[in-house]
């Protein structure tokens, strides 16, 4: 049944928020190209960003925020949410990863699992995850922290939107509405905000539509009209049937915060440097502008950026644009122009300091073709250890030749190897198809990086790459160096 306009209105006008909004980050380190943690504060501090999400909560990331002003938001990844079901183990976290830190650091959300009810990023639905959701926010109650707000991360594809739904007629999928209507409740009942992963680009080409609905400027054919609201772009229409979805489900007070949303710059139709500093140049103003959406008008929405820097070591069973989202290469150079303010200059953003590359040296093919089945092998080998997310179609090092193609997947298993070489031992020996270069093999599009110099892996629960013996790792022969380096680029830096 069609709800009155002017109930309507007054639904929208009772979501107009007071509180300033804040434009924050995402921060994932699944990369054999690490920065310092300290490098990444410090960049975050240059660029006036004050709230982060981070993905690894080891010591030595969280020992980094120590009094820089910025809010993390921080929580427990899909593969450890069934290790959550005990209360005494979220007590044992909450101790470890919140108390033992907030004196020196301040806290916003604590969120469980990553799109865990997504069918489109994950084979698995993660249900228990509302369970360890609400054994995290009794915890914070325990230990008189209520202020810590417990939630959780969804894709859009818990909606049943699709390219000519009208907001008003979205609810939750069925095969998970009932764990959804138990998580929006919880949310209701503790003044908790529904985090929203919103991807415009994959939304319109997962529904063939025309690029254009991506973008802010509603420059698009297409639109969807429904109750004296007209949409002509992906994020208002996926923002405002979510609202609905709450609506429907009594929880229409719930607040909408955006968990993710970005770009990428490689590996998808649509994926490139000029269009995502398209997309942010409109769509950060228009959420700096406080206009809200249809649904809720003037409502000022807090978002993550996805995401900070790009990472390598991300699965791509939903594509090879997963591991170029980032705002930044790996090295903490901008990719593009953009103003994280909102305000709409166009310019590019801080540069990291203090990172130092390894020597550019390269590992490119020497084109011996005599025997291709063992070419074959050895590109499929260091593709299986790198990333060659690139040479994919579509990707930027796409129309490579053939024998450049397995260059490209020679230097990213070089790289990624640290450059290693000594007496006995070259990573770039690829069965005698490998040889080192001083001469920059990129052209055209497609760049062949050079690994930087890095004190520490990021590694599943901990940093500083604790090995199975419990000892610390480094990139091979430049361990000793690099921590000395580090050091001193720190200790001298401005």
């Amino acid at each position: 049944m069609k709800k009155p306009w002017s109930l309507v209105v007054i639904l929208g006008l009772c979501m107009i928020s007071c509180a300033d909004a804040f434009i924050g980050i995402n921060w994932g380190r699944f990369s054999s190209q690490t920065m310092i943690p300290s490098m990444v504060v410090d960049l975050l501090l240059q660029n006036d960003l004050k709230d982060v999400r981070i993905f690894q909560q080891s010591n030595n990331v969280l020992e980094a925020f120590y009094n820089s002003g910025i809010r993390a938001t921080t929580g427990l990844s899909n593969n450890v949410i069934d290790n959550y079901l005990n209360m005494s183990t979220v007590q044992w976290w909450i101790e470890e990863k919140i108390l033992k830190f907030e004196k020196v650091m301040q806290f916003r959300y604590v969120t469980i699992g990553n799109d865990p009810f997504s069918p489109t990023f994950s084979s698995k639905i993660y249900l228990n995850a509302v369970k360890v959701l609400k054994n995290m926010q009794e915890g914070f109650k325990i230990n008189n922290r209520p202020h810590i707000k417990a939630t959780m991360p969804h894709y859009t594809d818990v909606l049943t939107v699709t390219n000519t739904s009208k907001p008003s007629e979205v609810d939750f999928q069925p095969d998970i509405k009932d764990k959804m209507l138990e998580y929006v409740s919880f949310l209701r009942d503790h003044d908790a905000p529904f985090m929203l992963s919103v991807f415009p680009i994959h939304f319109v080409n997962n529904n063939s539509l025309d690029l254009e609905f991506a973008f802010m400027e509603n420059k698009s054919s297409h639109y969807i009209k429904d109750i004296n609201a007209t949409y002509n772009n992906a994020f208002e229409l996926l923002y405002d049937s979510l609202h609905w979805a709450l609506y429907k489900a009594g929880a229409g007070n719930v607040k909408i915060a955006i968990a993710a949303i970005g770009w990428p710059t490689d590996g998808y139709p649509g994926a490139s440097v000029q269009n995502a500093e398209r997309f942010y140049g409109s769509f950060l103003p228009y959420i700096a502008s406080g206009k809200g959406t249809p649904m809720r008008p003037n409502e000022k929405i807090d978002v993550f950026l996805n995401s900070l820097s790009d990472e390598n070591k991300i699965r791509v069973e939903a594509g090879t644009f997963q591991r170029h989202w980032g705002i930044y290469k790996f090295n903490g150079e901008p990719k593009y122009r953009i103003d994280f303010s909102g305000k709409g200059e166009h310019t590019y953003p801080s540069v990291a300091k203090g990172v130092v590359h390894m020597p550019n040296r390269w590992c490119v093919f020497n084109k011996n073709l005599d025997d291709p089945r063992l070419v074959d092998n050895m590109k499929k080998m260091a593709c299986n250890f790198s990333d060659c997310s690139s040479l994919e179609e579509g990707g930027s090092c796409h129309n490579l030749s053939y024998e450049d193609k397995v260059s490209y997947a020679f230097n990213g298993y070089f790289q990624t190897k640290g450059q290693a070489a000594d007496s006995t031992h070259e990573e770039c020996d690829m069965s005698g198809l490998g040889e080192v270069v001083s001469e920059n093999p990129s052209t055209g599009t497609c760049e062949f990086p050079v690994e930087i110099l890095s004190a520490e892996y990021a590694v599943q629960g901990a940093t500083f790459g604790v090995d199975n013996h419990g000892g610390e790792r480094v990139h091979g022969w430049v361990s000793a160096y690099v921590v000395l380096l580090a050091m001193s680029i720190l200790w001298n830096l401005d």
